[in-house]
């Protein structure tokens, strides 16, 4: 955490925080932190990898010692000028970590859906009736649960669809 130090532009500093908390989030990846070291000034992209997860680290147990009511204790290798900065960019960013947290906490328990999608096709007749026309819609629901995602996919006929959809609607009453 050292490399901190070297860090002495205020707004360079609130960056690279702030990309800490999209990396906390999911908002970006390994390969994209490691792509934006040179952006910031870091001579070494691992090095820069490091501090992203060390303050991502940083930020989720922050977070979740604020919502316990516990002593947090702030980075000694950074100067006191610039760790006062690291409140207020999680202040700023408060209900983005609080969601994802949620979602972190509830993942444990729950599968998780995270997209859905669909596509409708039209089938005009087949091979023993040309008059049997009907709509097949094909669902595509990706869910995860811890670090498994998996994805589900099953077509309906429109009827099927409708009771589905009344279903969904019904849950969320």
């Amino acid at each position: 955490m050292d490399v901190l130090k070297c860090i002495d532009n205020k707004e360079i500093f609130i960056e690279v925080l702030h990309l800490a908390i999209d990396y906390l989030i999911g908002n970006i990846n390994d390969k994209q932190t490691l792509r934006s070291s040179h952006k910031y000034g870091f001579q070494n992209a691992d090095d820069f990898l490091f501090v992203t997860r060390k303050m991502s680290s940083y930020y989720k147990n922050f977070s979740l010692e604020i919502a316990r009511n516990e002593s947090v204790t702030l980075f000694s290798c950074i100067t006191p000028e610039m760790s006062r900065l690291i409140p207020f960019v999680l202040a700023a960013r408060q209900s983005e970590v609080t969601r994802h947290l949620e979602q972190w906490e509830s993942c444990k328990t729950k599968n998780i859906l995270e997209s859905f999608g669909w596509e409708t096709r039209l089938i005009l007749g087949d091979s023993s009736f040309g008059g049997n026309v009907h709509i097949i819609t094909t669902v595509n629901l990706r869910y995860h649960h811890l670090e498994c995602k998996n994805i589900l996919v099953f077509e309906m006929n429109n009827v099927k669809l409708n009771d589905f959809i009344n279903i969904l609607e019904n849950s969320f009453q």
